[in-house]
C-alpha cells in the first residue's frame, strides 16, 4: 500500500480523513490542551487498562493489519492517549471512571488534532507537505510488518566483530545492553508478547512461580528474564509520568509528535505489581535493533553507531546473496584506487544492481517539517548517491577494476537503509535521487528481505525491475512492485531463508508460530 493511500485510511470517527482535512490548509480543529483535559477526566489507570484490551483485541485479529475501520480506536490514537494519561499521573481523585464507549470519542479527538504547521504563514506555506511528514510518522510504523525485527537480530548480531573495522561492539557488550546473550533476547518476544496478549496488556513477574510456566523456565532462567523484565521492558508509573512530562515541545500544540516514554519501557507497572502495556507494538518493538542502537548510542556514543553501521552493510549483503539461488552474482566492495567504494554488486541476465548501505535513522525533530525533512533526507543520502555516481562512472570509463561487470544491460541503484524512510522516493521530498543517470531506489532493510524473498520465490529479478516507477511524483514504490510479484506467484508471504532460520532458532518452536509468525 502507498503512503498516501496508508494515510487515507486514517479516518477519523466522523469519516473525515485528517490527512486531507489538514492538507488543505484548514489549521482548524481540536487544541492539543484540550485533547488533555479530555484525556484527564478520567482516571488514568482504568483508561490504560480499557487501551490495552482494545489494543489486545486488535492484534488478536491480525498482527498484521492493526488498522481497522470499525475499531473504536486506532493504535497511534492509543499511544497518545497512553501518553496523556501518563503524563497526568494515574491518581484516582476526583476523576470519571473510563468505560468502552469512551475510546470512540477519544479516537475522535485524536484525528481532529489541529496541526498549526499547515497554517499559511508557516514555512511549509499550508501546501500540507510537511503534515504529510508529521502524521506518516505518526501512523506509519503501525502498518508496518513488525515480526521482521526481532527476527533480524539474530543473524545480525551472531557474528564476529574484528578490531580495527569494529571499535566498540562484542558479544559481551550486546549482552550488557540487552542484559543477556542475543539468542535468548530473541526467544524472549514471543514470550512477553503472548503473555501480553493473553492477560489484556498484563504481566507479573509473579507468575513466573507459577507451576504452567515450568517449560519457559526451562528454556530460560527466571534469573534472565527477570533481569530483561527490569532493565529493558518495564517502569514504575511514577517513572513514566515523569519522562511523559519531560523534554515536551515548547508550543503545547506541537506535543502530539513528542517521543512516547512508552517504546522504550512498554510496561507501566502499576502498584499491584502488575505490569500493563497499553500499545503492544511498543512490546515488539523492544526486540529489534533499532532499539539496541539507541541504547547503544546513548551509552557509547557515535562508535556505537559506526559499528552497527557496519553490521548492516555485512547483513545486507548476506541477504543479497540468497539472489545466488536464482542465478544472480554477488560481489561486495571492489577496490578502484582513492575513489568511495560502494558495498555491493547484484548481477542478474537483465540487469546489474549497484548496492550503497547507508545508516540514516531519522530523529524526532527531523520529522516535524517539510525543510527539516528533507535537510535531512538530502544531508543523509547525498553520499550515498555520490558514491553510487562515482562507481558508475569508473565502470563505464573502463577502470579494469570493474571489467568482469558486463555493459550490455541496464542499470538500477539501491540505497539500503536500516529503518524506514517514509517518502524517500516521492520527487518532492528527494528530487536528487530522481536525478541520477540510473533509476535509484531507496529500501529499508524490511523491504530489502521481502525484495529478495519475492525475487527468489518467483525465480527471477523481475521484481527489481519492477522497484522504480514511471510515475512523477516518484521515483520507486516497493509496495507495488512487491504486491505485483505476490500476485504473479500467489504466494502471499515469500519465505526469507535468513528470517526463518531466525525463527525456528527460538526456544520454544512450536508456540512461536502462534504468537510470534514470520513476515
Amino acid at each position: 500500500m502507498s503512503s498516501s493511500r496508508r494515510l487515507r485510511n486514517g479516518r477519523s470517527a466522523s469519516g473525515r480523513s485528517p490527512a486531507l482535512s489538514a492538507a488543505a490548509g484548514r489549521p482548524t480543529g481540536v487544541r492539543y490542551d484540550e485533547f488533555v483535559r479530555c484525556v484527564r477526566r478520567f482516571k488514568g489507570t482504568g483508561l490504560l487498562r480499557l487501551l490495552a484490551s482494545a489494543s489486545a483485541s486488535q492484534w488478536h485479529r491480525s498482527p498484521r493489519f492493526l488498522v481497522n475501520a470499525a475499531d473504536p480506536i486506532t493504535p497511534w490514537a492509543v499511544s497518545l492517549v497512553a501518553r496523556e494519561a501518563l503524563a497526568g499521573g494515574l491518581a484516582a481523585t476526583g476523576r470519571q471512571r473510563a468505560t468502552a464507549e469512551v475510546l470512540p470519542e477519544l479516537n475522535r479527538l485524536v484525528h481532529e488534532l489541529a496541526d498549526p504547521l499547515t497554517a499559511p504563514r508557516q514555512p511549509d506555506g499550508g501546501s500540507g507537505t510537511g503534515f504529510l511528514v508529521r502524521a506518516g510518522y505518526q501512523q506509519f510504523p503501525y502498518q508496518q510488518p513488525v515480526f521482521g525485527d526481532t527476527a533480524r537480530m539474530r543473524p545480525m548480531l551472531t557474528r564476529s566483530f574484528p578490531r580495527p573495522r569494529y571499535q566498540i561492539l562484542s558479544d559481551q557488550v550486546i549482552t550488557d545492553l540487552l542484559g543477556v546473550d542475543v539468542g535468548t533476547y530473541t526467544s524472549l518476544a514471543p514470550f512477553f508478547l503472548a503473555a501480553t496478549m493473553n492477560n489484556a496488556g498484563l504481566f507479573n513477574p509473579a507468575w513466573l512461580d507459577l507451576p504452567h510456566f515450568a517449560p519457559v523456565l526451562a528454556a530460560v532462567s527466571k534469573e534472565e528474564i527477570l533481569r530483561v523484565w527490569h532493565t529493558r521492558m518495564s517502569a514504575p508509573a511514577g517513572q513514566l509520568r515523569a519522562l511523559a512530562r519531560s523534554g515536551r515541545n515548547l508550543r503545547s500544540e506541537l506535543r502530539q509528535y513528542d517521543f512516547n516514554p512508552l517504546a522504550d519501557r512498554p510496561f507501566v507497572v502499576l502498584p499491584d505489581g502488575n505490569g500493563l502495556a497499553p500499545q503492544p507494538l511498543f512490546v515488539v518493538g523492544r526486540f529489534s535493533m533499532a532499539a539496541l542502537y539507541y541504547a547503544g548510542r546513548d551509552r557509547y556514543g557515535p562508535a556505537f553507531a559506526d559499528d552497527l553501521g557496519h553490521v548492516n552493510e555485512e547483513y545486507a549483503l548476506e541477504q543479497l546473496t540468497e539472489l545466488t539461488e536464482i542465478g544472480a552474482k554477488v560481489t561486495g566492495e571492489i577496490e578502484s584506487g582513492n575513489a568511495k567504494k560502494i558495498d555491493g554488486f547484484v548481477v542478474f541476465p537483465e540487469q546489474v544492481i549497484l548496492i550503497e548501505v547507508k545508516s540514516l535513522r531519522p530523529t524526532v525533530p527531523s520529522r516535524l517539517d517539510f525543510t527539516s525533512y528533507t535537510r535531512m533526507l538530502d544531508g543523509g543520502l547525498a553520499r550515498a548517491r555520490t558514491q553510487l555516481r562515482d562507481t558508475y562512472e569508473r565502470w563505464r570509463g573502463g577502470h579494469p577494476a570493474f571489467a568482469h561487470l558486463p555493459v550490455d544491460r541496464p542499470v538500477r541503484g539501491l540505497i539500503v537503509v536500516p529503518e524506514p524512510l517514509y517518502l524517500a522516493n516521492h520527487s518532492m521530498f528527494a528530487p536528487a535521487t530522481s536525478q541520477m543517470p540510473f533509476p535509484t531506489a531507496v529500501v529499508s532493510l524490511t523491504e530489502l528481505e521481502q525484495l529478495v524473498a519475492a525475487a527468489v520465490a518467483e525465480r527471477s529479478g523481475r521484481v527489481f525491475t519492477e522497484l522504480n516507477t514511471d510515475s512523477p511524483h516518484l521515483t520507486a514504490d516497493a509496495t507495488a512492485a512487491l504486491t505485483a510479484a505476490r500476485a504473479r506467484t500467489g504466494i502471499v508471504r515469500p519465505s526469507n531463508p535468513i528470517l526463518d532460520a531466525s525463527f525456528e532458532a527460538i526456544r520454544w518452536t512450536r508456540a512461536a508460530p502462534r504468537t510470534l509468525p514470520p513476515e
